[in-house]
């Protein structure tokens, strides 16, 4: 089995003018926006930095060590990984431009995007969910709101970019940076979404199932690759496009949603033919969850869930992890100060999930046995 690791060792010295822009391009493109680039790569359009002088750049940066810690869920090689990018004949001429992150309490936002030029392509990524828990919160909030703080900013984005660069675009993104590239792709107009020559969608949560029924979705669905892990969660929230690639993955479990571990042959995913059962089971039970749920009882609950989850006084994942046990006493003191009629309200909720996944189960081993 071979991952993106591997990848550059097989193509890593064939230049994109021999082998053109793929898949596994755009994934490995997509994965590498989470590196901490903030402050070493230019935010301007105009400036741009390649991947071989950005790695000196970020080898020689003070803060090194806190730029290579990308948290618990995101793949602690990343930073490898990148340096491997920019040591390779493929990738180390890339340009990247247009860096831009926010990280805003007010608006419970995080999000960051850049421009990777090579030759005359420009693939437009942006970053997925972080190691903060900011970051899951505004994912959450997908439930709830008509539109999150980060899909505005990513589509006012590409507006700003599609206003410099005169060439086509390819737009990627993993996790949340995939719900952004697809929501950005429908929601641009008309004569931008003609610029648009693809739209990489990996493992993103999805939309409203109406949302597919756009004729502006409509306009771009043809271009939009969307690819999840044989065990999908994220990719399994809310409703997904039809037409989607399954691929295998070396990890177990939700730690799939890793890229890194998917499985790559040539210039291509391994694919399987189905998700695994938990995960159906999952996609099932959760979203017949939330669309019974009004959207206000939607927002009582991720309000008030975060509300705990916040008092644990750490602000990653990373540090919940190592710090499990003060966190765990301070969330359950939190739990327990929520007002009478909201802890009654989350009681209730939780019930309904739970029982929406114990539903799930049977019907899905009938179908499972069906096959």
């Amino acid at each position: 089995m071979a991952n993106l690791f591997d990848y550059l060792d097989w193509r890593g010295d064939i230049p994109f003018s021999q082998v053109p822009f793929n898949q596994i391009d755009a994934l490995m493109l997509a994965h590498i926006s989470y590196s901490i680039f903030d402050g070493l790569a230019p935010e301007s359009f105009g400036k741009k930095i390649s991947f071989e002088e950005l790695a000196g750049h970020l080898k020689s940066a003070d803060d090194f060590e806190r730029r290579t810690n990308t948290g618990y869920l995101i793949n602690k090689r990343t930073t490898e990984l990148f340096f491997k990018c920019a040591s390779c004949v493929r990738f180390k001429d890339t340009l990247i431009s247009g860096m831009r992150a926010i990280f805003d309490e007010k608006r419970r936002e995080q999000f960051a995007a850049m421009v990777y030029s090579i030759d005359a392509l420009s693939i437009l990524s942006y970053r997925g969910t972080d190691d903060t828990l900011l970051g899951w919160e505004e994912d959450f909030n997908l439930a709830w709101l008509d539109e999150i703080p980060s899909q505005a900013d990513a589509l006012a984005y590409f507006l700003e970019a599609a206003d410099f660069f005169d060439t086509d675009f390819v737009i990627t993104g993993h996790s949340k940076g995939g719900n952004l590239a697809v929501n950005t792709a429908v929601r641009c107009g008309k004569d931008l979404q003609k610029r648009i020559s693809r739209v990489y969608n990996f493992d993103g949560p999805g939309f409203p199932c109406e949302f597919f029924q756009l004729p502006e979705y409509k306009a771009v669905e043809k271009r939009i690759v969307s690819v999840y892990p044989q065990f999908s969660v994220v990719g399994m929230l809310f409703c997904h496009p039809k037409k989607y690639q399954i691929v295998e993955s070396s990890e177990s479990a939700v730690m799939q949603h890793d890229a890194v571990s998917w499985q790559i042959l040539g210039s291509q995913f391994v694919q399987k033919k189905r998700f695994d059962k938990a995960s159906i089971v999952f996609k099932k039970g959760f979203n017949e969850w939330v669309d019974g749920l009004e959207k206000e009882r939607r927002k009582v609950f991720v309000t008030a869930l975060f509300d705990v989850i916040n008092a644990s006084g750490v602000s990653t994942l990373d540090e919940m992890q190592k710090n499990a046990i003060p966190c765990s006493a301070r969330m359950i003191s939190a739990f327990a100060s929520l007002e009478k009629s909201t802890r009654k309200e989350v009681m209730s909720i939780l019930s309904l999930f739970r029982h929406s996944m114990e539903s799930a189960l049977p019907v899905m081993k009938h179908i499972w046995r069906e096959r």
